[in-house]
Parts: structure tokens; sequence; C-alpha cells
């Protein structure tokens, strides 16, 4: 969540040669490593009371409330007319909206046979063809392939991650990925890395458009990858905040728009190196706020509502039949005596016999 908020801040500002590289860098694998943990989060999603009723309050409701909060927002600061479009999310919001269907489509992924391919295939075929803008389609099947790659990880794909020399190995990876920016990597397309628009506006025909596709997603996938195998797998001061990431995913969009609305995004100093790398800074340390308990319990009641109003109560399940002062079931009472009578009167033979009574 710390490279989603520093990734939206500094891709605020215009193109400078010495950092843009790493900017494209953080951009092609910041997304894919959140949903991609994401997924992995989703993985026991099912039908059940708990399950929805989670889905609702801890996504459906915060979504609402937010997409409500941004349309205000832009209208108030005069950045666009009041459009308050539910099926058409605001900014940040696609990713809620995409998490609320990607988890809605858990229990196909995990009985279907080749759950990763068949994301994969379906994400190729979607930048083939032009979509509506309603319900984020464009990244909803471009980034699909990571959310079910989440899925799928198991415990055991965790722990590899987490051996002795694969830390190593990460390190190694990123340098590789700043060195292929910083040489050949400045001239593939920035808009592959947003995963919003297909071939036909990438500029590219379907072939080479797929093999082009199937790199990025490769690339993307290694580079999140090698971060996962950074990651302390022991707790730490900040392990908390990672509950609470969802406060800072969405409350730092309005800080992001603040910035754009007093053009501090255009100033001289942001241009310069000292000035990228400042801001990266402070948009990691706003994000890492943003998880803190006194931000959390200040707008618990938006990020985290309770909605007990809205469900219908739970029907108790029914008590169990009892035979005592009450009616009994003749059915039951004819087996108990018989099978009464016929063990008394195997333990009357067997006693004749000499054989055991039990």
């Amino acid at each position: 969540m710390v490279l989603v908020v520093v990734g939206h801040t500094v891709t605020l500002f215009p193109p400078n040669d010495a950092t843009h590289p790493a900017v494209l860098l953080l951009q092609t694998f910041r997304m894919p490593l959140l949903i991609i943990i994401t997924g992995h989060l989703a993985r026991n999603f099912v039908f059940d009371d708990s399950k929805v009723r989670g889905l609702v309050t801890g996504l459906a409701l915060p979504y609402l409330i937010f997409e409500l909060f941004y349309a205000t927002y832009a209208w108030a600061t005069g950045a666009a007319a009041f459009n308050l479009q539910i099926l058409l999310p605001t900014y940040l919001m696609w990713f809620l909206m995409s998490v609320i269907i990607w988890r809605l489509t858990v229990p196909f992924w995990r009985n279907v046979r080749w759950p990763l391919a068949i994301a994969v295939a379906l994400t190729l075929i979607s930048y083939t063809h032009e979509m509506p803008h309603e319900l984020t389609l464009r990244r909803l099947f471009a980034l699909l392939p990571f959310f079910v790659l989440g899925v799928c990880l198991q415990r055991k794909h965790i722990k590899f991650l987490k051996k002795p020399g694969m830390s190593a190995v990460g390190v190694l990876v990123l340098a590789a990925g700043v060195t292929f920016y910083y040489t050949g990597g400045r001239y593939v397309p920035e808009y592959w890395t947003y995963w919003d628009r297909g071939y036909q506006w990438l500029g590219v025909r379907a072939f080479p458009g797929v093999f082009i596709h199937l790199g990025v997603l490769t690339l993307a996938t290694l580079l999140a990858g090698a971060v996962l195998s950074l990651v302390p797998s022991r707790r730490t001061w900040f392990t908390p905040f990672g509950t609470k990431t969802m406060y800072a995913y969405l409350l730092h969009g309005l800080g992001v728009m603040t910035v754009v609305y007093f053009g501090l995004h255009r100033t001289a100093f942001v241009q310069t190196v000292p000035g990228v790398l400042i801001s990266a800074v402070a948009a990691a340390a706003v994000a890492t706020l943003l998880c803190t308990p006194p931000v959390v319990r200040a707008t618990r009641c938006l990020i985290e509502p309770r909605a007990e109003w809205l469900f219908r109560r739970r029907t108790p399940p029914p008590p169990a039949a009892s035979n005592h002062g009450g009616s009994r079931t003749p059915t039951t009472c004819s087996m108990s005596a018989g099978a009464s009578a016929r063990t008394r009167a195997m333990a009357g033979r067997s006693s004749r016999h000499g054989g055991p009574s039990s």
C-alpha cells in the first residue's frame, strides 16, 4: 500500500529523465503486487451469510460512501461537475469495484482445472476489443491474472519465497528491472503499465501485441515476487498497519486531489531529483500515518461501517426435540422399546450358555 500511495504521488509530476524510468518501474508492478495480495486474502471466499455480509460492509458500503465523497470533492474544488455515477467509478474507486466482482468469482477459480491459464486468456482476448467504461471492465480483465494468481498461491509458495537466499534473488531481480528500465525499458510505452488500454489504443496489432502483453504480465509478476521475497516474515512495528491499508487507500486520494487543486505537482521543485525523492518519502510517511490507530478511530464509521440495520436478523436454529414433558414420537419409542427387548433376550441367552452378558 505504501508503494501504491508513492506511485500515485510521483506520477503526478512531469517526466524527469533521471527519475522517470524508476517511476515507470514502480508503475509496472505496484498494482499487480497489491492485487496478488488481495487475491490471496480472498481465496477462502464462499457464498455464506458471514462472507457476503463482510463483502457488503467491507467493500460495497465504503465504495458508495467514498464515491460520493470523491464526486463532491471534485465538484467543490472545481475539478469537475457533480456527477455521481455508481457504475462508473471515480478515480481510485475502480479498485474497490473490481475487487467486489473478483471476489464473487473466487469459487469459480477454485473449482476449474487451469484457473491461471483461463485468466490470462481472458485478459489477452479483452485487449482485442473495445470495452465500456462502466464497472471498469478494462482494468478488471487486464489485472484479473494477478488476482487469480493470488487465489492460487498456497502456503508452500509463500514459504518458498522466504527460503534462505531468496531475498538475494529478489534484490537481483529488482536490480535487473532497474537496469532494464534505465536502458531499453525507457522505450517501452508507458501506457502499457496503466492496464486500461487495448491493443488498438496502444498502437499495435493483436500480433505482436499479445507477445508484448505477455512480456509485461511476466515482468510485473517477477517484480512483485521479488518485492514479496523482501517482506519480513517476522512481526515488526508496522505489522499491525497491514490490517488497515484500506484506510490509506481510500483517504490518500483526497490528499492527491488536494495537491492537484493547489497545483503543487507543477512546481519547479518536484521536477528535480531531490523533489521527487522527498515527495516519495513524504508519501510513504503519509501512507503509514493513515494506518495508525488515531486515524482509524476517527474514520472507522466511513471505512468499516457497522450496518446491522441493513441485514435481516439471523434466524436461530430450531431447538432439539425433547421427550420430557411433551408428546412422544411413536415410531422412535417403538424402535427403542423393541431394541431394549431384543437386548434383554440376547443377554438372557448369552448367560444361559455361559457367554458374556455385556
